[in-house]
């Protein structure tokens, strides 16, 4: 029979081809975040995670108030365990989702970037730019990406950020604070150095413009150019030392130019590397489900006082089919006969869904988290 369910990619439970490995590699840190997410769920930990609440949050969010009024309204009592979860996701994701284009600038340049040195760790970078500018006096700021060719002796410095319409302006600044150390030495690099500076995602030419005052205000007084001059640092790299440049590329089509640019090959597979590789990194389902199911699960328990982590396992177990981990497909055809064996013995009224396919989704979906927790 064929299968009528829609198709799920969860990428720590498929085999691991080359471009699987790419696209799990520039995926770990989020990977990361739905493991721990799945972990909490099925641990029944999820609840655990309003502990780590500070003292402020118990009065600015209204944390406190909610206990307070939680022994008569249930609303009450779900609201400091849906915020405690929604902060623990944010934060998180927030911190990791730069990981992400970290690692696809990487790949791109260790791929078609012809260098032989692309350092992993912010420390080899920084140790690199030491033997660079012949210096042992460099702060341990971040850089992003660093890719360095000493046969054309060319280097090339990046620091990206997924937009530009949030933070003031000590945040705009620092996207040249390196930049800055680096021009105060005053010493002439063995390289020709690129500090190119790239916005992911514009939203907005006004944040450019001040984005740009704001890096000359920072520079102005170790460079060689003026202000007016500078500004051109949006359409072409500008000389601000001898050896040391620096441009802005704002979205991937000039990203892509960029790089394109400095690898300085008539190859213009790097043209297409960055929307290539969105495309691979774009179509994957662990994060999404896991933390949609979480969400669901303490709504389950606040409001219904059930579990449907609890009601999938003694259900699971009662059936006696195991997963196959044979490879994804087996998983998938495994998942769908246990689902089939489930539904009938599913008689609680806890999935807060409406329709017959959709609770039947949600039964197939806690299954493969359950496949994903046996396999973590």
């Amino acid at each position: 029979m064929k299968n009528t369910y829609p198709d799920r990619k969860f990428l720590h439970l498929m085999n691991s081809s080359e471009e699987m490995l790419l696209v799990k590699d520039i995926l770990k840190s989020p990977l990361g975040l739905a493991s721990d997410i799945i972990t909490f769920l099925f641990e029944e930990k999820l609840e655990e995670l309003k502990e780590g609440l500070d003292e402020i949050k118990q009065f600015a969010a209204g944390i406190r108030r909610a206990e307070k009024l939680s022994a008569g309204y249930s609303l009450a009592s779900y609201y400091p365990f849906m915020f405690a979860f929604h902060q623990f996701f944010h934060s998180s994701f927030r911190a990791r989702q730069g990981k992400v284009l970290e690692q696809m600038l990487q790949r791109i340049l260790q791929q078609y970037g012809k260098c032989n040195n692309v350092p992993n760790k912010n420390t080899d970078r920084l140790s690199l730019l030491r033997r660079i500018f012949k210096t042992n006096e460099l702060s341990s700021l971040d850089l992003d990406v660093m890719a360095s060719d000493s046969i054309n002796k060319k280097t090339l410095a990046i620091q990206l950020r997924s937009r530009d319409d949030t933070g003031g302006t000590t945040a705009k600044g620092s996207l040249v604070d390196l930049l800055r150390e680096l021009l105060r030495l005053n010493e002439v690099p063995r390289n020709n150095v690129l500090y190119l500076v790239c916005i992911w995602d514009p939203r907005d030419s006004q944040q450019k413009i001040s984005t740009v005052k704001k890096m000359f205000s920072s520079l102005k007084e170790y460079i060689e150019v003026n202000e007016t001059a500078f500004h051109e640092i949006v359409r072409n790299k500008v000389r601000l030392q001898e050896n040391i440049f620096l441009k802005m590329a704002y979205g991937t089509d000039e990203i892509a130019n960029s790089l394109f640019e400095w690898i300085g090959d008539e190859d213009e597979e790097v043209l297409d590397a960055i929307s290539t590789i969105v495309d691979l990194v774009s179509d994957w389902d662990d994060l999404w489900i896991a933390y949609t199911l979480a969400s669901l699960e303490l709504e389950v328990i606040s409001f219904f006082g059930k579990s449907n982590i609890k009601l999938l396992n003694e259900k699971y177990d009662k059936i006696g089919i195991n997963f196959d981990y044979t490879s994804h497909q087996t998983l998938t055809n495994s998942i769908d006969n246990i689902v089939q064996k489930i539904i009938p013995l599913w008689t609680e009224n806890s999935i807060p869904l409406n329709t017959l396919s959709d609770k039947a989704q949600y039964i197939r979906d806690l299954l493969f988290l359950k496949a994903y927790y046996e396999k973590i």
